[in-house]
């Protein structure tokens, strides 16, 4: 009996040992699939951004103000602190959706509202840890060029607290939350996507272990993330407007989520509302799905080295038993 519960006690300590390693893989992964895809799209973030911050320009204008004005090194402003957030913004939500997806999953069986509360719990998570470092980047990025440009990063981080105190680097929080729903719309598409893509392969019905391509991964997020952007694009430009400092003496123009909605569509009609969408979904799509690549290849390799070991040991402990 007392072997017994040896054997069940080692067993029990190695699936905990797995699920922590699966979870410092999630952080590693989530990590380094944001850093490459931001830096990739950076160019297409930082003309987003301006186009967001007014209705006025076109992306043609934009650009050949960039590149007169600060040249091709203007297109990577804001990618510094861009990749400082990303880092954490993006280990925080793979390891987080992951981390509440399979303890759901022990509890109610795989589904979409297992993915939608997964992803809810994530982007709560990732956006309240990570909000002070986009706030510097919007900055640096929105006021490129200009008079009133903020220099460095350092100088940004300065400059906020001096004039506007802790609360100037959560501007924008609230539309943040509101974007949760986008993250929760892609997961629910892409995991659905992903089932269907693998249920179509010859080899399930059989109870093979069979996975999707990476093309049709890639695929999958794409298309994931084209429709849950579109759909709920507004918070995007409100949560840029929030973020824009309010003129000396003034309050801010935009304060809340739905105050920011009503003041922009009473001025600028839908036209301010998806003000910028075009060159968004031309970066968020690609990024998207360059992540979500990333991120499940990294994940198969782990799983791919676990095997492995574990195989190691199993053989390792019948020679010993021969």
């Amino acid at each position: 009996m007392g072997a017994v519960s040896q054997i069940g006690g080692k067993k029990e300590a190695r699936l905990a040992a797995l699920a922590e390693q699966k979870q410092l893989a999630s952080l590693l992964a989530g990590g380094v699939a944001g850093s490459l895809s931001s830096t990739v799209t950076c160019p297409i973030e930082v003309v987003k951004t301006k186009l967001q911050g007014s209705s006025l320009s076109s992306p043609g204008t934009i650009v050949g103000q960039i590149l007169q004005r600060e040249g091709v090194r203007g297109f990577f402003r804001g990618l510094p602190p861009t990749l400082l957030g990303i880092l954490p913004a993006r280990s925080t939500y793979f390891w987080a959706y992951s981390t509440t997806k399979s303890w759901l999953v022990k509890r109610w069986e795989e589904n979409p509202v297992v993915h939608i509360a997964s992803a809810v719990v994530a982007g709560v998570v990732s956006n309240t840890v990570t909000n002070p470092i986009w706030m510097v980047k919007t900055r640096l990025q929105l006021f490129a060029g200009e008079a009133n440009a903020y220099e460095g990063f350092r100088n940004s981080v300065s400059r906020i607290f001096q004039e506007e105190g802790v609360s100037g680097f959560f501007r924008g929080l609230s539309a943040s939350y509101w974007g949760v729903a986008e993250g929760a719309i892609h997961f629910v598409i892409y995991e659905g996507l992903k089932q269907r893509l693998v249920a179509s392969k010859p080899g399930t019905a059989t109870g093979e272990k069979v996975e999707a391509s990476k093309l049709e991964l890639f695929g999958a997020a794409a298309v994931a993330k084209l429709f849950a952007s579109a759909l709920t694009y507004p918070h995007e430009v409100v949560r840029t407007r929030m973020r824009i400092p309010p003129a000396p003496g003034q309050l801010p123009k935009y304060r809340t989520m739905i105050q920011s909605l009503s003041t922009i569509g009473r001025e600028e009609g839908m036209k301010g509302l998806y003000g910028g969408m075009g060159a968004h979904l031309l970066r968020v799509v690609p990024n998207a799905a360059l992540m979500f690549l990333t991120y499940e290849s990294v994940m198969r390799w782990f799983d791919r080295i676990e095997k492995e070991n574990s195989q190691s040991q199993k053989t390792e402990l019948a020679l010993r038993r021969q």
